[in-house]
């Protein structure tokens, strides 16, 4: 029993909120992580949105200003990344292959910065929360941005929920 309890802590970020616009980098810097790596689709801009808008640009801006290296990680296609960070100008890894390390690993070296001293924001547990995880950053899990979603993330969304709903009740929120 308590090896599945182990095992299901993989999937569990360190952080839930609202969106990224919600998340303490003041807090976190002064603890020492300097990179924050993004998801992009449902994260920053709902899925069928390919420009960066104004108070997106403002974010990374501001975290660059504050010491963080940013970057964009995403399973999406080449040219959809590269046309959202047209505005944005940040390193990027795309088709990620998520939750697979590999491309995390690099992005990351790219980047220099230590696994442990970066944080992942994603919206989903079975790819970004999971592979944040494996690798040792702190995870933030934030709330899709849209409810409407591309047909695969829809169907993980079910059992997604009854994780959430878990972790929630063991961080005392249900």
């Amino acid at each position: 029993m308590e090896s599945t309890v182990k095992k299901m802590k993989i999937l569990y970020p360190d952080e839930y909120l609202d969106q990224v616009y919600d998340i303490d980098f003041d807090s976190l810097y002064e603890q020492g992580y300097r990179a924050v790596l993004f998801d992009v689709d449902n994260t920053l801009v709902p899925f069928d949105q390919f420009d960066a808008h104004d108070e997106l640009i403002r974010l990374m801006e501001v975290l660059q200003t504050k010491g963080y290296k940013v970057a964009l990680v995403s399973n999406n296609s080449k040219d959809r990344v590269d046309t959202l960070n047209q505005g944005l100008k940040i390193p990027v890894m795309a088709n990620a292959m998520k939750p697979f390390t590999y491309k995390l690993k690099r992005i990351l070296k790219t980047i220099e910065v230590e696994p442990q001293k970066a944080i992942f924001v994603g919206d989903q547990i079975f790819t970004d929360v999971w592979v944040g995880n494996r690798l040792g950053l702190y995870t933030i899990l934030v709330k899709p941005i849209q409810e409407r979603e591309q047909m695969v993330t829809y169907v993980k969304r079910r059992t997604e929920k009854l994780l959430l709903n878990r972790y929630l009740r063991k961080k005392g929120v249900r």
